[in-house]
């Protein structure tokens, strides 16, 4: 962290995480976009399964091997310069999680991600995220 001090509407801002995808075909990394009131728990649930068994190619495809790299705290606003470049495109946060969802059920359903509690909560926590009853609508 830079130190640049906390922002004093905190609350009303927008996070984003900078999310780079070594192995993505049409992107280097994702700008995942969330309101700053749930931040922390967004952030702890991505950190856990940037850090789980499953977070390789082959049960996430081109995210898997994801790494958190940046973290955006508290905006305001962003404009987005080259309306051309989809990495200049924040995602929304349903949107991504539906991503990591789609992938972990299709293992789920055949059986290769194995029987974990890691993978219900997880599983648990992106489908909360993506019907938008984690996040307050905006």
């Amino acid at each position: 962290m830079f130190g640049f001090g906390k922002k004093a509407k905190k609350l009303d801002g927008i996070d984003i995480l900078i999310i780079k995808a070594d192995e993505a075909a049409n992107r280097n990394f994702y700008q995942v976009a969330f309101p700053s009131i749930v931040a922390n728990d967004i952030l702890s649930m991505l950190q856990k399964l940037e850090k789980s068994k499953l977070n390789k190619p082959e049960v996430l495809g081109e995210i898997g091997g994801f790494r958190i790299v940046t973290h955006l705290e508290a905006l305001t606003g962003f404009d987005i310069l080259d309306d051309a470049d989809i990495e200049a495109h924040p995602v929304q946060i349903q949107d991504f999680a539906n991503m990591l969802l789609r992938r972990l059920e299709v293992h789920e359903e055949k059986g290769t991600a194995g029987d974990s509690e890691e993978l219900a909560f997880l599983m648990g926590e992106l489908t909360m995220l993506r019907d938008g009853s984690f996040v307050p609508q905006m």
